[in-house]
């Protein structure tokens, strides 16, 4: 259900990149998992140690693969995680590299249009968001709870940019969560997707097309109802955030 994989055909195997934006750090990484089965990593230094659950390898400090070889169809693997060099101990408590908390100390607001894989979201229901759980954070973007937990910890305004084809539903279980997840002291920037008067993105053809559904703006003029329905659909979304946050005073 969370899209990990449950079983695999024969000669068959799932792997992944990992730490391939550069430089990684040397030493022994150690990965965790769930399940039963076999994970391998290439190309690496040696595997310094392992057992069921556990897997400690020293790399090159470059670049590498996970691979999942075997998995159990009863008891398959699932939440695996890939821990740098020291950070066994505290990932669970401060899930955050100190390297990331020091460039970004200090800002007044993170947009996350980017986490939340924004452009061409197809996002729409509240049970289609990313979630903790998840296999991974690259195909629906960060779940919420982490991105307010950072904002948390370095008291930084969120900027959240709702899914072009968001649900009333979505939007409002979405602004729930972040009352109550987020630091009271800390406002919310509000954005209606992004760049929706874009061509290149599906979030403006979806505009456009609702404009027409709906009769807004002049037919021989796409665009022009395309940015009137966004106009009409950013208000919807903030009266709804308003009616959760009770008033605008955290609202941007």
């Amino acid at each position: 259900a969370q899209g990990w994989i449950k079983k695999l055909e024969p000669d068959c195997w799932a792997e992944t990149p990992l730490c391939t934006g550069g430089n990684a750090p040397k030493g022994e990484y150690v990965c965790l998992y769930d399940g039963e089965g076999k994970i391998g990593f290439n190309p690496i230094k040696r595997v310094v140690d392992e057992k069921p659950g556990r897997i400690v390898f020293e790399t090159e400090g470059k670049g590498f693969f996970l691979k999942v070889a075997e998995t159990s169809p009863e008891k398959p693997i699932r939440n695996i995680r890939v821990l740098l060099p020291g950070f066994e101990a505290s990932y669970r408590e401060q899930p955050f590299h100190p390297v990331l908390f020091k460039r970004w100390a200090g800002f007044n607001t993170f947009r996350f249009m980017d986490w939340m894989e924004t452009n061409g979201s197809k996002i729409a229901a509240w049970e289609d968001r990313p979630t903790p759980e998840r296999y991974t954070w690259t195909e629906r973007g960060i779940p919420l709870e982490v991105m307010a937990d950072l904002c948390n910890r370095l008291k930084v305004n969120p900027w959240f940019c709702m899914p072009h084809l968001a649900t009333d539903d979505f939007v409002k279980k979405f602004a729930e969560m972040t009352k109550a997840k987020l630091d009271p002291s800390l406002k919310v920037h509000l954005e209606y997707s992004n760049e929706v008067w874009n061509g290149m993105f599906e979030q403006a053809r979806y505009a456009q097309k609702k404009a027409v559904e709906l009769g807004i703006g002049p037919k021989e003029r796409p665009w022009e109802g395309g940015c009137q329905y966004y106009a009409q659909r950013s208000l919807e979304i903030f009266a709804i955030w308003e009616e959760v946050f009770g008033g605008k005073d955290r609202l941007v």
